[in-house]
């Protein structure tokens, strides 16, 4: 189950770094929900399914032609229940294979008419240091 759990979120992530934006989409639970910490304290946002659609739209707008790359590396994972996978990460995001942002995060992808979607995130961003250039 953890296997067939960890494909899925990978196929997920795939599809962001290939740009296949209606089919990430597709891939987000209709009751999905997002806190994003902007590095402080008072500065987050709250997002949900419709908000999180839109706003990969508008990203890949944004990054047309800058190469986007989101690189995962996983810190933790398990099975919370037979449809559920808590997954933790370190994400580095690149535009034009120069570091932008890093981010930890912790998701949770749900079973739904045999695919993994994403159901919850929980993110906190921070700026890559100087010797990260």
């Amino acid at each position: 189950m953890l296997k067939e759990a960890l494909t899925g979120v990978r196929s997920f992530r795939r599809l962001m770094n290939e740009g296949k934006i209606a089919e990430h989409n597709k891939r987000v639970t209709d009751d999905f929900f997002a806190v994003f910490s902007m590095g402080d304290d008072s500065s987050f946002e709250t997002l949900n399914a419709e908000q999180y659609r839109d706003g990969s739209l508008e990203a890949a707008g944004a990054y047309e032609e800058k190469n986007p790359c989101w690189d995962y590396r996983d810190l933790g994972s398990g099975i919370r229940s037979d449809n559920e996978i808590i997954v933790s990460s370190q994400i580095d995001f690149y535009l034009n294979k120069r570091l932008i942002k890093k981010a930890f995060c912790t998701e949770i992808y749900r079973k739904e008419e045999e695919v993994w979607k994403l159901a919850r995130q929980y993110m906190e961003k921070y700026s890559p240091g100087d010797e990260d250039f």
